[in-house]
């Protein structure tokens, strides 16, 4: 199968791959002065169980269906800010360079992120 037509969920390796993404960005939101309150009642697995089916469908993950609450449900009385919503994106993009995938589909990847805001941002 040549590149162009795999997913960017193929392309980053499947499920391993973006488990790994997901439990590394959590530990490091969680060490995050300004983005862990927004964690401090949550339930970690049960967060870390719906990023991972979120974002394997969002990367194009035929099999995986996002079964999750609403964004807009989620989000809207978290008080969620701009700068948070691009710490979020620099704390996945520094993730997914260690992991070394190349940078292309890191761009598609936050460019994916980036669609989102509008049902994440609350405070303006």
């Amino acid at each position: 199968m040549d590149n162009q037509k795999k997913c960017l969920y193929e392309k980053f390796g499947g499920d391993q791959q973006v488990s790994e993404l997901i439990d590394q960005f959590y530990y490091k939101v969680l060490f995050d002065k300004l983005l862990r309150d927004k964690f401090l009642k949550a339930d970690m697995s049960r967060v870390r169980y719906q990023q991972k089916r979120f974002f394997s469908q969002m990367m194009g993950d035929k099999n995986t269906q996002y079964t999750g609450r609403d964004l807009i449900e989620v989000h809207k009385n978290l008080n969620i800010t701009n700068q948070q919503f691009d710490k979020f994106k620099t704390h996945l993009k520094n993730i997914a360079q260690d992991m070394e995938v190349p940078n292309q589909d890191i761009d598609e990847l936050l460019q994916h992120v980036e669609n989102h805001r509008d049902v994440i941002v609350f405070s303006k």
